[in-house]
């Protein structure tokens, strides 16, 4: 009897230790498929952060993009200023020949710039403003074309308002420099006659220039 209750007890103990293996057998299996899904899970992850990744580094890189295009904009754009006094009016209007103005060349912006020349046609009624880009000694150092846009002020001399206007754009190349351009419409000299824009036989004018290349 003895010899038949460590016979049992024998059997129970072996079938213990099969459920045993059998449950640990089933954890490994369901930690395994755990596993893989979480290598699925963790693959799936980083390819959706490499895709979101790619694509805010290419939102960056546009984004760099207009921003250097938009210096680079900015950098190829400059500006330029200059004021004239015409004297002699009355004797220059009329169209009397050798009686136009001119002033002296100069160049755009600084030294190594673009070389310009200004000038007041003086016809039988009207006077006509024209604008002469010259042949420079540094034009094989400049950008060409040139997208040059200039207006020309007749200045009131009297108070900061009712400036008489004149404005055009054009574009230039080295082969075409030499040919005047002009800034319509012409002004009557009845527009002139008047003491706030001809003071003292003077005509005071400002040139305003912008080129782009």
């Amino acid at each position: 009897e003895l010899h038949e209750k460590m016979d049992e007890k024998d059997r129970q103990i072996a079938e213990l230790q099969l459920q045993l293996e059998q449950r640990d057998g089933n954890a490994k299996q369901q930690f395994q498929q755990l596993d893989g899904k979480f290598q699925r899970l963790d693959g799936k992850l980083n390819r959706k952060f490499q895709e979101l990744d790619g694509k805010v580094d290419q939102k960056f890189r546009q984004l760099d993009g207009r921003v250097i295009e938009h210096l680079q904009d900015q950098l190829m754009v400059t500006c330029h200023t200059r004021e004239f006094t015409v004297t002699s009016f009355s004797q220059r209007k009329g169209g009397l020949k050798g009686k136009d103005w001119y002033s002296d060349p100069f160049y755009y912006s600084f030294m190594q710039g673009y070389k310009f020349k200004f000038n007041l046609f003086f016809g039988s009624t009207f006077v006509r403003f024209l604008l002469f880009l010259l042949p420079g000694k540094h034009d094989d150092k400049l950008l060409w074309p040139i997208k040059c846009t200039a207006s020309i002020q007749i200045l009131n001399q009297e108070e900061d308002r009712n400036h008489i206007e004149r404005s055009n754009s054009w574009e230039w190349d080295r082969t075409t420099r030499a040919t005047q351009k002009n800034l319509p419409p012409d002004i009557d000299y009845s527009r002139l006659s008047t003491q706030t824009h001809l003071k003292g036989d003077c005509l005071r004018c400002k040139l305003r220039m912008i080129i782009k290349h």
